[in-house]
């Protein structure tokens, strides 16, 4: 039988080197474990890759997506996604805007070009992840009951899916797959702040994370599989937020490819309000005002 792996934690600050052509960037985050014993642990925590879309405010909805994955399964990944990119014509990452709309890395490419590279990318994720994960909610809906309800530094929708997602991804683990513990990879995007991601986190009415190892924030263009997550994450967006817009197929490729069938969760008015309402009382809990905007 295989050695078992304990739990680990990494530095969530570490941005890391970017590793060689010949590497995966999930060997970075194996803290501990030498790649000459590699072979011998069977590594059994999963991970998430997770990216944000919808954060510039003109969209119905906010998303969070990404997908689930073992670490081996993160480990074959790498070689395969970076060999699609390199495939002609080659682009050095990828980012969902710039490929629908042909621009920046996709300058040049012919729509059937951008969509053979799209393919190949879903294919790439079809051999290697377990499950899509989604949380989203109406920004609407977060306008009406959060938003200036709280200090500023945390009033974002996503402070709020971070933490469903987080919950919600765990659950059905336990249930439908492994029930090992998991570790959240997230886009170190610098608009939302890993303080302001703590302090909400922690003031949550809603505390059952046990299968939770640790949360990491990494740069998209080092850690491949954020970028897999942000190819689901806008297909998603745009799927729910523009409604005259024609189904597009890389929306279904990109959500069922996974072996498991996916899993998103709708954070209703209902669920805003209780978690309001749980902030506030969690505040008064600690001596503090329920007013959170004062804090």
């Amino acid at each position: 039988m295989a050695e078992r792996l304990p739990r680990y934690f990494c530095p969530i600050t570490s941005q890391g080197a970017p590793p060689s052509r010949a590497n995966s960037s999930i060997r970075e985050i194996i803290c501990g474990l030498w790649r000459n014993n590699y072979s011998r642990y069977q590594v059994s925590v999963l991970r998430a890759f997770i990216d944000d879309s919808g954060s510039g405010g003109d969209s119905t909805w906010y998303v969070l997506a990404g997908y689930v994955a073992t670490v081996d399964g993160w480990d074959r990944f790498d070689p395969l996604w970076r060999s699609v990119l390199d495939e002609d014509p080659p682009i050095e990452h990828f980012k969902s805007t710039e490929a629908i709309w042909r621009r920046g890395q996709f300058r040049g490419f012919t729509t059937e070009q951008r969509d053979t590279k799209i393919d190949s990318l879903i294919g790439v994720i079809e051999q290697c992840t377990d499950r899509a994960i989604c949380a989203r909610v109406r920004q609407r809906d977060y306008d009406e009951i959060i938003k200036n309800n709280i200090p500023p530094k945390w009033d974002s929708a996503y402070y709020f899916l971070f933490a469903y997602l987080i919950g919600s991804t765990i659950a059905i683990e336990k249930l439908y797959g492994p029930g090992e513990p998991m570790e959240f990879v997230f886009d170190s995007d610098e608009r939302h702040e890993r303080p302001a991601y703590d302090l909400v986190f922690s003031l949550l009415p809603f505390q059952s994370f046990s299968g939770l190892v640790n949360v990491m924030y990494r740069d998209d263009k080092i850690f491949l599989p954020l970028q897999a997550a942000d190819l689901l994450a806008w297909q998603i967006r745009r799927a729910f937020s523009c409604s005259k817009e024609p189904r597009r197929k890389a929306f279904d490729n990109a959500r069922l490819c996974p072996v498991n069938p996916p899993h998103t969760h709708v954070l209703t008015r209902g669920q805003l309000d209780e978690v309001l309402v749980g902030m506030r009382n969690e505040a008064v809990k600690r001596g503090r005002s329920p007013d959170l905007t004062r804090w």
